[in-house]
C-alpha cells in the first residue's frame, strides 16, 4: 500500500532518478505483530545477524538505514531462528 512506500533518493542526488521503498516480509511482520521463521539462520552473513540484534534484544526494534528510521516491533511479533546441524549438510558450501 502507499503508506509502506516512500521515495528514496539515490546517493549523489542523480537528477531524474528515484527509488521507491517497499517493505519486505520481515519489516511487514515487525509492523503487524506477525510471526517469522528464519530458516538456516546459521548461514546468514555477519551484517545480517548484526542487523537483527536490536530486534532480538530489549530494544525490540529494526533500524532501516535507507530511511533513517527505527521501527518498533508491534505486540505479538515473534521471530524463530532455525538451522540444520553441520553433520546434516548445514554448513556453507
Amino acid at each position: 500500500n502507499d503508506a509502506d512506500e516512500a521515495p528514496v533518493q539515490p546517493e549523489g542526488g542523480s537528477a531524474g532518478l528515484a527509488f521507491t521503498w517497499c517493505d519486505g516480509i520481515l519489516l511487514r511482520a515487525v509492523k503487524n505483530g506477525d510471526w517469522v521463521i528464519l530458516d538456516e539462520l546459521n548461514l546468514a552473513g555477519q551484517t545480517v545477524l548484526e542487523g537483527l540484534n536490536a530486534l532480538l534484544d530489549h530494544r525490540e526494534a529494526l533500524f532501516i538505514p535507507e530511511l533513517c528510521e527505527e521501527v518498533k516491533a508491534a505486540p505479538g511479533f515473534r521471530i524463530f531462528g532455525c538451522q540444520n546441524p553441520v553433520a546434516s549438510g548445514g554448513g556453507r558450501k
